[in-house]
């Protein structure tokens, strides 16, 4: 065989039953191996459609995602969904063809060096340049991108090597053997866990997406909440880890997140923290969380997380699950109870809960033009029971739908958390379809958002997914807006899209059915005609341009600075 077979061969072998991609010269004779042995390739409109594509396939599968491009330009196109799944610790194997070895360093036709410039937006990267070194590197690289905390890794590799015969006897479990001093066994720090819970008065676990990566992270977690009430709130990635009308969960935390979660961030008096690195959006002002009497217990997979942002009275090292089923059997083998002083803290937030829920309930209401958060919401009721997947681009609909759309089981609700990335909705949502096409994906999306990767309209029809897609059409850049509405005296500098095209014609030219929403009547009938016919569907939704997402917590502020306009705490 050689280097492209080999390749091949390799991912046939680790089960991999599809790939996400686009060619290009230097990769031709790895698309002739893809040919030749009948490997499952999907062919995106966009390199970077190919990369998220990828990214909401893993998300959605936990398997890890592959992606192929060419030299120069297809790689470097690749960047931003490497960034984005390096930071979301998404499990990515990306394949790059390379000018050959001789050409190297010579300026060549689409000659990028592409290790160098993905080494700091991948879990590591590879340049092959002897053929010896394909196989022991594919099996590096596959190992890593899943193993610890997932990732996205890199090969490139040159254009001669994939043509050059690659021996059969080479050994491919001759890879490098990197050693890592292991952490201490979680299990022997439960104890002082437990002792810490049991000094505590006004206790929070703070879930993040490490919960949803670990399998047995969701269950053990429920019964931990179940087994002892312990109040417990989500960042945006951990969505789905406990279903949203669980006991005790107080919703998302962060920036615009529940006015229950943020106040029991900033009043806790313990804080365990499971799964999450602590971004700026979760807790902006460190020094004052530190600064403040209480006990924080941090738990992450990654070392380098632990104590990164907020230094912990209690560093684990360890999966998130594993550490979720040791506390589980601890409590239940040793039949620990929550102090009873936790109850008047439980019945406070409570009543936050309630008094919250009862004020957004009033502002769902049918208006003219509709109010994105209400036709969100109306969205979740319409596909309640039917475990949707939801994906989200970026922007203020992702934030709604955060706040609105019930995720109903874990790894379903697919969104662009450390990054950001606006164009990631439209190809992460076929992506995770095409990994789970026996479930509903429901993509809500910004009229500006889609736009950046709206070609990949094409694949969504060529491959008939059951995706409805509902697009937001504000006629802004609505983040950006509300933004200069706070806090920039209203001056709308390049945030308003004044040329929006007609969304509807553009789907109905990749033979997508669409159709224009000004009213409830008018959503009701479209998600009713997907529902009945599972197949793409667009739906270009007129929405109010000045709706403003709240609870908001304004940048470098803390939780004590939540504005949530008609909330009296």
């Amino acid at each position: 065989m050689n280097g492209a077979e080999t390749v091949v061969k390799f991912l046939q072998d680790k089960g991999v039953t599809c790939g996400f991609g686009y060619p290009g010269g230097p990769v031709l004779v790895l698309y002739e191996a893809i040919y030749k042995l009948k490997f499952n390739h999907i062919l995106t409109r966009h390199e970077q459609g190919a990369v998220h594509a990828a990214e909401g396939y893993a998300k959605a599968t936990g398997k890890p995602g592959v992606v192929f491009a060419t030299s120069g330009p297809g790689a470097t196109n690749l960047v931003t969904g490497l960034a984005d799944a390096k930071l979301d610790s998404v499990p990515l194997l990306a394949i790059t063809g390379a000018v050959a070895r001789d050409d190297t360093g010579s300026d060549a036709f689409q000659e990028a060096d592409i290790t160098c410039v993905t080494e700091p937006v991948t879990k590591y990267n590879y340049f092959i340049m002897d053929e010896s070194e394909l196989l022991p590197a594919l099996e590096e690289a596959w190992e890593m991108t899943t193993s610890d905390r997932p990732g996205p890794v890199l090969i490139n590799i040159p254009k001669d090597i994939l043509a050059t015969s690659i021996p059969a006897d080479h050994n491919a479990t001759n890879k490098v053997r990197r050693h890592r001093p292991q952490p201490p066994e979680s299990e022997t720090q439960i104890p002082a866990v437990l002792e810490a819970l049991s000094q505590s008065e006004k206790p929070l676990m703070l879930v993040g997406g490490g919960c949803n990566i670990s399998p047995s992270a969701p269950a053990a977690l429920k019964g931990i909440v179940d087994a002892i009430g312990l109040p417990c709130a989500t960042t945006l990635m951990g969505k789905g880890t406990l279903a949203a009308d669980q006991r005790h969960y107080l919703g998302h935390i962060g920036m615009h997140g529940t006015v229950q979660s943020n106040h029991a961030l900033a009043e806790c008096d313990l804080l365990l923290i499971v799964g999450s690195r602590l971004s700026d959006r979760v807790v902006a002002l460190p020094d004052d969380m530190r600064a403040a009497v209480r006990t924080i217990i941090h738990v992450d997979i990654d070392g380098s997380e632990v104590g990164k942002r907020i230094r912990p009275d209690i560093p684990i090292e360890a999966d998130a699950g594993k550490f979720l089923s040791g506390l589980l059997d601890a409590v239940t083998n040793n039949g620990w109870r929550a102090p009873e002083v936790w109850q008047s803290w439980r019945d406070m937030l409570e009543d936050l809960t309630i008094r919250f829920n009862r004020l957004i309930t009033k502002r769902l209401a049918a208006t003219d033009p509709l109010r994105a958060s209400f036709i969100i919401d109306r969205a979740s009721h319409l596909f309640a029971g039917q475990d949707p997947l939801v994906v989200t681009d970026v922007g203020q609909h992702q934030m709604f739908a955060a706040q609105y759309f019930k995720i109903e089981s874990p790894n379903s609700f697919l969104t662009s958390g450390g990054l950001g990335t606006m164009g990631f909705g439209l190809p992460a949502a076929i992506g995770g379809s095409y990994g789970c096409p026996e479930r509903p994906t429901v993509l809500v999306a910004g009229d500006g958002g889609l736009q950046m990767t709206i070609q990949e309209l094409g694949l969504l029809a060529a491959l008939d997914l059951p995706v409805f897609i509902m697009i937001m059409d504000n006629s802004t850049l609505g983040m950006v807006r509300q933004w200069q509405t706070l806090f920039f005296d209203e001056h709308y500098s390049q945030s308003m899209l004044g040329n929006n095209p007609d969304f509807v014609k553009i789907a109905e030219a990749y033979d997508i059915t669409g159709k224009n929403i000004h009213t409830v009547e008018e959503f009701d009938a479209a998600v009713s005609d997907f529902q009945a016919n599972p197949r793409p569907y667009l739906t270009r939704i007129y929405v109010e341009t000045f709706e403003n997402v709240f609870p908001m917590i304004p940048a470098g502020k803390g939780p004590g600075d939540l504005i949530m306009p008609g909330f009296e705490a």
